[in-house]
Order: C-alpha cells, then structure tokens, then sequence
C-alpha cells in the first residue's frame, strides 16, 4: 500500500545527492552484475531542479564498449506515448482543435470507420479502455507493403480488428490506440508525428536531447559507415539482436511495428537521454501546477490528462499517463497516489510525484540481454523506494 511521507528537512543538495547516490550505487551494481541491463541513466528532480544524476555500466556487455554518460541516448520504446502522442493531444485539445470526446467517426474522417468502432472517442484511446487489443505483429505483412502505403495500411488493419469488448466495458493497455492516435494528430496537424513533436514539442523549449530515430537502419560499425557509424557506437545503447532483423540494434526502434513504419509511430520510436525527458516532463509540471503559462496548453488540460480517468473500474489510467496502482506498483510503495508515470518496454520510465514534487527518470537497456521483464520488474521499485526513503521520513 502507499504511505505518507514528509520530506526531511535539513539536508543540503549537496548532501541529498552524497545521500541518495550512495544508496542506489549499490543497486545499480547488483544489477549490472546480474546482467539485468549493461547500462543505465538515472536523474532525481523536485521543484526546484535536478537534485541528483549518475550513469552506470557501458552501452553494451562488451567489456571495451563506451560508458554510458549523461549525452547516451536511449530507445525510449512507450515512453513515446505520453512524451509525444499524448503530449501532442493535450496541444490539440488546448487549442480547441480536437475534443477528447469527439467519436471516431469524426476524428478519422479520411477512413472508412466501421460501425463497432465510431463510437470510440479519443479520451477512451488515451485511457486505454477503446475496446481495442493489445498488440498485432502487423510488420511482417506491413513490410511487404511499399513505405508510401504503409500507414494508411496499417490504419485499416487496425480499423478491421475484433473488439475486446464495447468501449469502457475493459480496460487494456493498447498499442493500436496510439497508432489510431497518431493518425488523427497527423490528420489535424497535418504534419507528421516526428515533425509535429520537434516543431510544436521540443523545439520552443530548446530540447535537443529528444527524437525519432526517421532512418534507414544505422550500421554499428565505423568500419562500415565512417562517421555516422562511429557517432552511433558512442550515442546509442544497445537494445537487442533482432533475430527478424539479423543484426544488433542501436539507433534504430526496437518495436519491430513501429520499425516497419520508418520508425516513427504513436506508440514507439522515440528515442533521448534522461536530461531530455526531464526537460519535457518538468515544462508539463510547470503548466499543470501553472508556474508558467503557454499559448499552446492549458494548465486545465493538463490536469485532466494527468488525473485518473476511472472510466473503467480498477483501471489506474489516467489520459496517455499511468498512474500508481495500489498494490506492486511499479512506483514503489513511497510515491503518493497522485502521481503520473509510464513504462516503455526497453527498460525505461519516469513517475512524477505530485504531492511530494520529486520526479525520478530511469533509463536502461534492458532488452539488450533478453525480454525476461522479471529482473527489470523487481528493480524498479527497488530503486524508487530507495530514492523516496533517502529523501522523505516516514
């Protein structure tokens, strides 16, 4: 269950990062020595900034690779959902361009939307409660397609799949939505979704450490690709070795759907360092508690896509973030119900605590030794709780 803590008072920034990184040190290394991932990248942030940041491990198990540091980028697998394609969302809703309730039939207007499907609304795709299943392996047949029609495609693919069950009646967390989503920003934008993040995102805040990977497959090597190869030996950790792909990935999306769609998709491909998350995810913070104002969110959109939807019971979504679940929650036992997160697949996450104002970014390559998410599971927490018994008496 989640406890109450108050924040201990005293310590100065200097002796909260002695504190917290002399704690977590010893976790990361049991990790690293348990090969639960080869690197990784952590960063600690309240309301007044970054309170702590270390790196661990190097961006493969090879004992000569490159350390990881604080410019090593990620492959932040769904951390793309709330990052980009919800983000994007909230800009849209904020502008008056698109209705968190409008159904599908309104949203998707250059496809033919079957009957079981024109109701679903936006909010229910944010939510995770559309009715729509979990995953399809639709790159296999999606790759036989030429790239021109990949997209439209895969829309009508996804258009065409069995519902779980009516929108509301269950709660599943949903690739499909957010490939839905994707293709509704890009409708109302009209730009694509990697374009759309850099112009409206992250470029009017300087962000530089946040990006799809929008490129033929990146080569490993400096011998074979001179200085884009040598630039993707150092910047990118490794994921995995793509038995579909044959080769070790680095620089290039895991999720093989969002591969077969150049890289770029509503619910994958984004890839950057902890600082970039941080920066993001704190100007989020900065509009929901409105400590800053934008042009392009509303402090009151925000809040609702931060705010548990309970539009299905026992469901913890809130729109495009997660919240806390009250049991073996990801979070740890330390972080306060209203608190927004995600997961991405690769061995990422963030979780903002709202009531405690402390943000822990964690980052990791988990994938490049095996999918087994137990290790991963188990570390997760371990480190949370760490960080927030360090900070805050209870």
């Amino acid at each position: 269950m989640m406890e109450s803590f108050e924040l201990k008072s005293g310590p100065s920034p200097s002796e909260i990062k002695v504190a917290v990184g002399t704690r977590v040190k010893k976790l990361f290394h049991e990790a690293l020595a348990l090969r639960v991932f080869s690197g990784a990248s952590i960063l600690v942030a309240g309301v007044g900034g970054v309170c702590f940041e270390s790196c661990y491990g190097r961006i493969s198990f090879a004992s000569e690779a490159p350390r990881v540091t604080a410019e090593t980028w990620f492959d932040l697998a769904s951390l793309t959902k709330p990052l980009v394609t919800a983000s994007l969302s909230m800009a849209a809703v904020s502008r008056g361009w698109l209705d968190l309730d409008a159904p599908l039939n309104d949203l998707l207007r250059n496809h033919s939307v079957p009957l079981d499907k024109a109701p679903i609304t936006l909010r229910q795709l944010l939510n995770h409660c559309s009715g729509l299943p979990a995953y399809r392996p639709y790159y296999r047949r999606l790759m036989e397609a030429t790239p021109a029609v990949r997209r439209e495609t895969l829309v009508s693919w996804v258009l065409q799949e069995p519902m779980l069950g009516s929108p509301e009646s269950v709660a599943a967390y949903s690739d499909l939505g957010f490939m839905l989503i994707a293709e509704i920003l890009e409708q109302c934008l009209a730009m694509p979704l990697d374009v759309a993040a850099v112009k409206l995102l992250f470029e009017p805040l300087g962000i530089r450490d946040l990006r799809f990977q929008a490129t033929a497959p990146l080569r490993t090597s400096a011998d074979e690709g001179g200085d884009e190869a040598a630039m993707v030996v150092t910047r990118f950790v490794r994921t995995e070795w793509c038995l579909w792909r044959r080769r070790q990935l680095a620089g290039e999306v895991h999720d093989e759907n969002a591969y077969a769609l150049g890289g770029v998709a509503g619910h994958a491909g984004l890839f950057g360092n902890t600082r970039g998350v941080y920066r993001w995810l704190n100007f989020l913070w900065d509009v929901h508690e409105e400590r800053t104002s934008s042009p392009w969110f509303s402090p009151e959109v925000v809040q609702d896509f931060w705010r548990r939807q309970e539009l299905v019971a026992g469901s913890t979504w809130a729109l495009g973030f997660d919240t806390p679940s009250s049991e073996d929650s990801s979070a740890g036992a330390r972080f306060s119900p209203h608190s927004v997160g995600h997961l991405g697949f690769t061995g990422t996450s963030f979780w903002l605590d709202l009531d405690h104002e402390i943000m822990i970014i964690l980052l990791t390559n988990r994938v490049h030794a095996n999918r087994d998410k137990a290790a991963i599971k188990a570390f997760r927490p371990q480190i949370h709780n760490a960080i927030m018994e360090t900070l805050y008496a209870g």
